[in-house]
């Protein structure tokens, strides 16, 4: 009997992990396709509908919200480390960072500005397709126990490139230059015939390792594959820009509530769940600050005193800068090729990585 537990409790302990890597492989493919479908299907612009406007409120909400969230990594003791050892990354250049953004968007010329944008932009697809490798790398370790081929991350790279020329089209017209215009026009259409070859690629990539994946992979993999078509079947800015990008807000949400609720606290807390509050409190009320920065500069007393205008581009600037810093600090924090991120990753995820 005494020889008979262990093996029970293992076996139990395996099974609960089971549960929960498939629970948290189904959270992540709701979080991409219930806001891709919704803004597709459900809600592009125009659209009416108390019901349809609460829910898009809130996945609006979320796909800006998320970025603050990333805090989260600032105050957990055993990141700490991490940031230590690299303080320019996680430290120096968001605050240079955040600064001279808000400097640019408070005093220099909207010239100048639509082109920080333009470069904004397309960082922020890189990111998007950034992610979108590591989702499918962490679905691959899941289900085969192996990280994803090379070549299936290039498949999803290429489309993350071919999307950056889409978005110039899809939200660069609103700030660039008119001579530009005819550029991104041209560049939009290569994408929409390239894109094509690439699902070519995906397919044949699929075809040539079908026996090494499962279910679960494949759905991962052509998520992936698939995850920014939308800027390339309408110019609906929210079918062809915002189904995708609030998809990666609430991908990122469902990543860092593992994060917070994994987290080691000790037994003598005062605060119950102290790193789950904490995530809370980073999503809900700085998200909601990061969500509404924009509307400043719309207030009619902002309009009409010059310093506040100032103030409100330069907070504008700030939380872009934020964002931008966002993708620099999650460039590296997600890295499971370096040891200690490795470690961190795997000791948070475990019934994913065991």
């Amino acid at each position: 009997m005494q020889t008979r537990q262990p093996v029970v409790l293992k076996t139990q302990a395996l099974t609960k992990n089971a549960d929960l890597k498939r629970w948290f492989l189904v959270a992540l493919l709701l979080s991409t396709w219930l806001p891709i479908l919704f803004f597709i299907l459900v809600a592009p612009s125009g659209t009416q509908g108390l019901g349809l406007t609460a829910i898009k409120t809130i996945f609006l909400f979320l796909g800006t919200a998320h970025v603050p969230a990333t805090l989260l990594f600032y105050t957990d003791k055993e990141f700490s480390a991490i940031i230590q050892s690299n303080r320019v990354r996680y430290i120096y250049i968001p605050i240079l960072l955040i600064f001279v953004t808000g400097l640019v968007f408070a005093f220099l010329s909207t010239t100048i500005q639509s082109f920080v944008l333009l470069a904004y932009w397309s960082w922020q697809t890189f990111h998007y397709g950034r992610q979108n490798v590591g989702i499918y790398a962490f679905a691959s370790i899941a289900e085969t126990g192996r990280a994803p081929r090379k070549v299936e991350k290039m498949a999803i790279e290429a489309g993350t490139l071919l999307a950056i020329l889409g978005t110039f089209k899809i939200l660069g017209m609103t700030v660039a230059p008119v001579y530009l215009h005819r550029t991104f026009d041209f560049l939009y259409h290569f994408g929409v015939v390239t894109f094509v070859a690439v699902l070519v690629f995906s397919l044949a990539v699929y075809a040539k390792f079908y026996r090494d994946t499962t279910p679960f992979k494949t759905i991962f993999f052509f998520t992936a594959i698939f995850f920014f078509l939308p800027v390339f079947i309408s110019t609906d800015n929210n079918i062809a820009f915002t189904s995708y990008a609030m998809a990666h807000g609430v991908q990122y949400v469902v990543f860092m509530l593992v994060i917070s609720a994994t987290a080691v606290e000790g037994a003598s807390r005062a605060i119950p769940y102290k790193s789950l509050a904490k995530f809370l409190v980073f999503l809900l009320v700085l998200g909601f600050m990061f969500w509404r920065v924009g509307d400043l500069k719309e207030m009619e007393i902002v309009k009409q005193v010059s310093s506040y205008t100032t103030a409100a581009g330069f907070l504008f600037g700030a939380v872009l800068g934020a964002t931008a810093s966002h993708f620099i600090v999650d460039a590296d924090a997600w890295r499971l090729s370096v040891a200690n991120q490795r470690a961190f990753m795997t000791k948070r995820f475990y019934f994913v990585f065991n």
